[in-house]
């Protein structure tokens, strides 16, 4: 199966005031929220200044299987961030739900092999200050989730996000990690299969208690398997090598009915221990016999990874492999033969998944769906799609990508009444087969349309924030039909979401189209399953551009309709509208509705839905939070005016609560806010210092279901590093040069620096005050520079002894020493991108390494030389993203490979080639170690190539 972002082959391997601080006005909020907050003056955040992550920044997890075996939730500081809070929501039975079109079939099912995040390592486990996120939202569509991550260079054990995990449970919707053994082509080793299969002296297999460990501890369902690894002779990794380990003869163990039995036994060993607590999902690839043989299919070669020989179970399900699709295997019908095959083992054909990757084509991949059904449109098996998220990668604009997620999971009319089979070769949308599910089967419901990213931040309809922000655990549940309305004569709508205006959150719905004055139109949007209780309170909070009466339409479980007029019109402004439901009391609630109805006709009428809140009567809020602290804080390298701060508390227990809001206290008491979450605890990335205090202040304030905020914590406050003095350094175009020749110094001190003055030893000049001074050395000698930034704090010199060395055998241009020289690497993803690609000369190939940083390249120059110099090409100067850019790296030399001297550390390049020059030493080996490979939070580091210059 691939993972992340390279071009799919035919199997499923590698186929990833407000701003009122100035005004000093305070925020206006309405009803209930207004009673504990109406002392409260926000002050709108402004957009971030640095959306990189920090250092700091906690991690979702990744494994190979020797580190998870070692892995301790206790000792892992990340471990609690990565704990999902929200339980698996109980959906309403399939069999029970309505139909909207004649071919949707409840037996089955669909599972999602989902790309939720862009890479396996560096992801924030609950999004951080950016809005670019796979905010994916058509849950109703899937019965499972598989996190699709894992790489041969990262990690192959892959739980999923939290915030994807909240999101998925939220929607009622089980999802499942991700282990993958990648094909040796692809840098996958037996020797990983082998440690994954091993058992310990009792005769257990210690990787299933930790399995087990990790989907309990973090909350998600279960895993899929995806053995891929062939039997191609494989080496032993260059990366243990080059760190030291002992040198190994190649590994010529290969993939055998051993390890097949082996997967078998520890499947069951697996499932004994969670039952059905906790899914377990196989992928036709191995076969019983341990060869690498893709059935397409339910066959005698792999039915025994779900039933044994005893005809027990083992694994749950299996997800087949895409190729029954093709023309060549069209004859053959084979998931009509794997129904067959699955009813005459006791299987449901059902917990079959037939492959389709979609992950070139999306809504464009061809498929033979005549293979699909039977005549009467009758699935063989369950749908499994693979990748599905095209949707997102393909898309340009939030708009675009939403348009696209309606068209490949409903239809291209974004309407699922109207889904139909079609001829093979086109899509009908997942509506055609698929029944809408819907986890809304309790109250409270409450839901503010929240996708999980934004532009901005709002509360009770006012903007309190401009930062971009993601984080799927505050997406809500959308509405389960996309779009089902009935129009009045003249009456169309369309529907979007709203970035720029919400009620609580980042977005709204928006309807925007046509409206005749009093001419109705309906519009179907959630399928539930709640009894309305006798103290049941629904309100809906929407605006609109025209007076509106905007009625619920709420659809029982006998059928009937009934319509329940608001207590008030909606208006151009948010308001909330009360329905007095109190005459359905113990009635099931099946579906909810709306009528709306403009006072006057526009032809650019908007409507936008805000909030639906179906609780029962508002309780006292008494909610609290205590012991906040600041588990961990870590300050930029350039000026210490950004932060990192991890943040925790006791979690609030109560069945009203909602979410936490974190907000920084500003010097005239108006609160900046900051984030939310539903967890104990929250990473602030990258906050800028805003006053000349050296300290900020923060409150975590805890938030429920009706949207009121509780007692705010006690203030914890942040203590930043003393900057106000500046920080002096510099550039040298060149340090080793000829008698004669010119340098240009440059500036590169603190921004706070006021003016400087330089002081050079054996030049031209003496001092200067200029930020680019060019100083020409006439003698041979080493000579020294100093530089001292200044501002009216105070003043920080800096000097380099010997920086500058004047010699005869610098004439001209210095030497290239490192082409085609031996090097080592501390990883690298596959053998067209390893380490020698660095110093061959070509622009078109380079070494990259995944996984956690820092990622390290040493060049041996084969003896020791004098350098002075080192040029880097990096990723945009190979054709790559200018966000790829290598942005922190130090440069190391040694004379003996054994002990490395630090000769220069760049901590915020941006440019596409790079040219950093330093006291000219003498070395034979040469380190680059790069400590943030990227200007954003991708961890894998991509280096063009890397010149060593000096003397030959």
């Amino acid at each position: 199966m691939k993972h992340i972002r390279l071009k799919s082959v035919s199997v499923l391997v590698l186929l990833a005031a407000l701003t009122v601080g100035a005004a000093g006005c305070q925020t206006q909020t309405q009803g209930q929220a207004a009673k504990n907050e109406s002392k409260i003056v926000y002050s709108e955040t402004e957009e971030a200044k640095l959306d990189r992550g920090m250092d700091n920044q906690p991690q979702a997890s990744y494994w190979f299987p020797e580190d998870l075996l070692k892995w301790d939730f206790a000792k892992d500081p990340d471990a609690k961030y990565n704990v999902s809070t929200t339980p698996l929501a109980k959906q309403v039975d399939k069999k029970s739900l309505a139909k909207v079109n004649d071919t949707q079939d409840p037996d089955m099912q669909v599972v999602a092999l989902s790309i939720m995040n862009a890479s396996t390592s560096g992801n924030a486990p609950r999004g951080i200050n950016t809005f670019d996120s796979n905010v994916f939202s058509s849950w109703q569509y899937i019965d499972k989730m598989v996190y699709w991550g894992g790489s041969s260079g990262e990690g192959i054990i892959v739980p999923p996000s939290a915030d994807v995990i909240d999101a998925a449970h939220k929607n009622g919707v089980p999802i499942l990690g991700t282990i993958f053994f990648p094909q040796t082509a692809h840098g996958g080793k037996i020797e990983w299969l082998s440690q994954f299969l091993e058992k310990d002296k009792d005769g257990n297999f210690p990787i299933v208690d930790k399995l087990v460990e990790v989907a309990d501890q973090y909350g998600f369902d279960g895993w899929f398997i995806n053995q891929e690894t062939d039997n191609e002779v494989t080496s032993f990794d260059e990366a243990a090598e080059n760190k030291g380990a002992a040198k190994e003869d190649k590994a010529t163990s290969e993939l055998n009915k051993k390890h097949a039995d082996l997967m078998q036994e520890l499947i069951k060993a697996y499932k004994a221990k969670v039952g059905d607590k906790q899914d377990l999902m196989w992928y036709d690839s191995m076969t019983k016999e341990g060869k690498m043989d893709w059935q397409n299919a339910l066959t005698d070669k792999n039915d025994a990874f779900l039933v044994d020989a005893d005809m027990n179970p083992v694994a749950d399900n299996m997800f087949l492999n895409f190729w029954w699709n093709t023309d060549e295997l069209a004859k053959d019908k084979l998931l009509e033969k794997s129904a067959a095959k699955a009813k005459e083992l006791g299987i449901d054909p059902y917990e079959l998944f037939a492959g389709i990757d979609v992950q070139a084509n999306g809504f464009m991949t061809p498929t033979r769906w005549s293979l699909f059904t039977d005549k009467n449109n009758k699935p063989y098996t369950s749908l499994g799609l693979y990748v599905p998220d095209w949707t997102y990668f393909s898309g340009g604009t939030p708009d675009d990508i939403q348009e696209r997620e309606n068209t490949f999971w409903v239809n291209g009319q974004a309407d699922p009444t109207l889904s139909v089979p079609v001829k093979d070769g086109e899509w009908p949308g997942v509506s055609t087969y698929a029944v809408e599910q819907t986890a809304v089967t309790e109250t409270p419901f409450v839901t503010n349309f929240n996708l999980g990213n934004g532009y901005n931040y709002f509360i009770d309809g006012k903007k309190v924030s401009g930062l971009d922000w993601n984080n799927r655990s505050l997406q809500d549940i959308l509405p389960t039909y996309r779009w089902i309305f009935q129009h009045g004569k003249g009456n169309d709508l369309n529907v979007s979401m709203d970035y720029t205006d919400a009620f609580q959150g980042g977005n709204s719905l928006k309807m925007r189209g046509t409206m005749n004055a009093k001419v109705a139109s309906t519009v179907k949007l959630y399928a539930a399953d709640l009894k309305l209780d006798k103290g049941t309170v629904f309100t809906t909070t929407a605006k609109a551009s025209e007076k509106t009466a905007l009625d619920l339409i709420l659809t029982f479980s006998d059928g009937k309709e009934e319509t329940f007029k608001g207590d008030k019109q909606v208006k151009n402004g948010w308001t909330t509208v009360t329905y007095n439901v109190s005459k359905a009391a113990g009635k099931e609630i099946k579906a909810i509705s709306y009528s709306i109805e403009s006072a006057k006709t526009s032809d650019v009428y908007e409507l936008n839905f805000g909030q639906i809140a179906v609780t029962g009567k508002e309780s006292k809020n008494d909610l609290s939070v205590k012991n906040v602290k600041i588990e961990d804080s870590l300050f930029d390298e350039e000026e210490s005016n950004f932060a990192g701060i991890r943040l925790t508390w006791d979690a609030v227990k109560d069945d009203d609560f909602s979410h936490y809001e974190i907000y920084r206290i500003n010097k005239d008491d108006s609160r900046s806010f900051v984030g939310a979450t539903p967890a104990a605890n929250h990473y602030i990335n990258a906050l800028e210092r805003n006053d000349d205090t050296n300290k900020t202040n923060f409150v975590v304030v805890p938030v429920d279901i009706w949207g009121n905020r509780g007692k705010a914590s006690e203030k914890i406050t942040l203590k930043w590093p003393n900057n106000a003095i500046p920080k002096a350094t510099f550039k040298a175009s060149r340090t080793l040069i000829a008698p004669g020749d010119s340098v240009t110094f440059t500036n590169a001190s603190s921004s706070n620096t006021d003016s400087v003055k330089w002081e050079f030893e054996g030049g031209n000049i003496v001092d200067s005050t200029d930020d680019a001074p060019v100083v020409t050395y006439d003698k041979a000698g080493t000579y020294a520079v100093k530089l001292t930034a200044k501002n009216k704090a105070g003043e920080t010199p800096v000097e380099i002894k010997e920086f500058i060395t004047v010699s005869d055998d610098a004439k001209g241009d210095l030497a290239l020493l490192s082409s085609g020289v031996k090097t080592e690497a501390s990883g690298f993803t596959n053998d067209n991108e390893a380490p020698q690609m660095a110093v061959d000369g070509k622009l078109d190939t380079k070494w990259c390494a995944t996984g956690t940083p820092p990622h390290e390249i040493t060049l041996d120059l084969g003896a020791v030389k004098t350098i002075s110099e080192v040029h880097l090409a990096h990723a945009e100067a190979g054709g790559e993203s200018p966000d790829m850019n290598t942005k922190a790296y130090s440069i190391l030399v040694s004379e003996d490979g054994k002990e490395f001297t630090q000769v220069a550390r760049i901590i915020n390049n941006t440019a596409s080639e790079s040219v950093d020059t330093f006291s000219a030493v003498k070395a034979r080996y040469v380190r680059l170690s790069s400590d943030k490979p990227t200007q954003g939070s991708d961890t894998a580091v991509r280096i063009y190539e890397m010149g060593v210059y000096g003397l030959k």
